[in-house]
C-alpha cells in the first residue's frame, strides 16, 4: 500500500461538519475482548468526532447475548426497526453488519469490511469454518448493497472483488490508525535484549503455536531467549500444550489477555523483538504498535503485512508456515543489536503515516465522492 497523501487543497468534495454518521457495529466494543476491530473503529470514531463530525456507534443493547454469532444475528435481525425513525446522513456498516439496511437506507450506505470473511474461513476447520463462511455470504450481500465499498489494505480490496464481485471502481483503501499520543517514542526503555514479545488474538490464522514450535531451536542456539505471549482466543489451550510439548515452560509465558492498554505497552517497552506469525492479515493493528515502541518485528509475506511491514527495512518477513525460516529471523535479530536498532528507528518514521488524523482524511476522501 503506499503512504497516504496529505489533503488536497480543491477538497471541497468532502463533507463539512455537521454531517451525521450512524456506525453500525456489533462487535466486541471492548480492547480486550474485541482485539484491533474494537480500536479501530473506536479510534476513527474519535477522531471524526474531534473534527466536528457527529458519529454514533449503535451497538447492540446491554441485554445482548452473550454468545457473539447470536449477538451478532439478532443485532442485524433488528437493525432496521431501530434505525427506522433516525435521521443520519451517512451509514457505515461493518463487516456483515446493516446488509438489511443497506437497500432500505434513504440516504448513502457504506460497507467497511475490516477482515474478509470469505478469506478468514479458508484458515479455519469444522463449525468454525462454516460459520466464516456462512457469515461471508452476508458480508457478501452487505458489500454488493452498498454504494461504497471501504478496506483496510490493497489485499483486502483485491479480495474482495474476488470473493464479492464488487466492481473495483467502488473500493477504497483506508487503512487502520494508532494514536500516537497514547504510543509515544519510549524513552531510554528498560528492554530485555533476549525478550521476543507476540500480542494476538489467537485464532488459528494467527499461527502462534509455530512461534513456540520455532522458539525450542531459538532457545537451543540461544540459551537466553525468551518468549512472551499476550492474548487470548481459540489455540490458547493449543499454546499452553505446545510450551510443555517442546519443554519450553522455563523460556516461555503464556500470559492471557491483559486488561489495560499500559499493562500491554509495558511489556512492548520491555522486550526488544516483536513477532506474530500470522498467515492471514488484513491490516495488522499489533505491527503499529510495536513499530511506534520501536520494536523490529518478524512475521510472514502473506496477505496484507507487507503492506504495513516493509521486509528489511522494519523487519524480517519469511514464508508462511516455515517453521525455521521463522527461527532463523528471530536469531538473527536477537543476535545483532544493530541490526535490532536499526529496523526499530526505521519502524519509528514509517509508523507515522498512520496517525489517526491521516486515516480520517482517507475516510473522508473515500466518501466524498459519493
Amino acid at each position: 500500500m503506499p503512504p497516504l497523501k496529505d489533503p488536497s487543497p480543491d477538497a471541497a468534495v468532502l463533507p463539512s461538519p455537521p454531517l451525521r454518521i450512524a456506525f453500525l457495529d456489533s462487535w466486541l466494543q471492548g480492547m480486550s475482548e474485541g482485539s484491533g476491530t474494537a480500536v479501530a473503529i473506536g479510534g476513527l470514531a474519535q477522531t471524526l468526532q474531534r473534527r466536528g463530525y457527529q458519529v454514533d456507534r449503535i451497538a447492540p443493547p446491554p441485554n445482548a447475548p452473550r454468545n457473539l454469532l447470536l449477538r451478532r444475528l439478532l443485532y442485524n435481525l433488528t437493525l432496521p426497526r431501530r434505525l427506522a425513525p433516525l435521521d443520519y446522513d451517512l451509514y457505515v456498516g461493518f463487516d456483515i453488519d446493516g446488509f438489511r439496511w443497506a437497500k432500505r437506507s434513504p440516504v448513502p450506505y457504506i460497507c467497511c469490511v475490516k477482515g474478509v470473511l470469505a478469506e478468514e474461513s479458508r484458515q479455519e476447520q469444522g463449525w468454525p469454518r462454516l460459520m466464516l463462511w456462512l457469515l461471508s455470504r452476508l458480508e457478501r450481500l452487505n458489500a454488493q448493497r452498498a454504494s461504497r465499498v471501504i478496506s483496510t489494505s490493497d489485499y483486502c480490496c483485491t479480495m474482495i472483488h474476488h470473493h464479492y464481485g464488487v466492481p473495483r471502481d467502488r473500493l477504497r483503501v483506508v487503512p487502520e490508525g494508532i494514536d500516537l499520543q497514547q504510543w509515544p517514542d519510549p524513552v531510554d526503555p528498560d528492554r530485555d535484549p533476549w525478550t521476543v514479545l507476540c500480542v494476538a488474538r489467537q485464532y488459528p490464522r494467527k499461527r502462534v503455536p509455530d512461534l513456540v514450535t520455532a522458539f525450542r531451536s531459538v532457545v537451543d542456539r540461544v540459551p537466553q531467549a525468551k518468549l512472551v505471549i499476550i492474548g487470548d482466543g481459540p489455540d490458547h489451550s493449543l499454546i499452553q500444550q505446545r510450551v510443555q510439548a517442546n519443554g519450553l515452560q522455563a523460556q516461555v509465558q503464556v500470559l492471557g489477555a491483559l486488561p489495560t492498554q499500559a499493562a500491554v505497552q509495558a511489556w512492548y517497552r520491555r522486550s526488544s523483538v516483536f513477532c506474530l506469525p500470522t498467515v492471514q492479515e488484513g491490516f495488522g493493528i499489533v505491527f503499529l504498535e510495536a513499530m511506534a515502541q520501536g520494536l523490529p518485528i518478524v512475521s510472514t509475506q502473506a496477505t496484507a503485512i507487507p503492506e504495513v511491514v516493509p521486509h528489511g527495512q522494519a523487519g524480517i518477513l519469511v514464508p508462511p508456515r516455515d517453521v525455521s525460516a521463522l527461527a532463523d529471523a528471530l536469531v538473527k535479530l536477537l543476535t545483532q543489536a544493530d541490526l535490532r536498532h536499526q529496523y526499530g528507528r526505521y519502524g519509528q518514521q514509517h509508523v507515522r503515516q498512520y496517525t489517526w488524523d491521516r486515516v480520517a482524511d482517507a475516510f473522508l476522501g473515500a466518501i466524498g465522492a459519493i
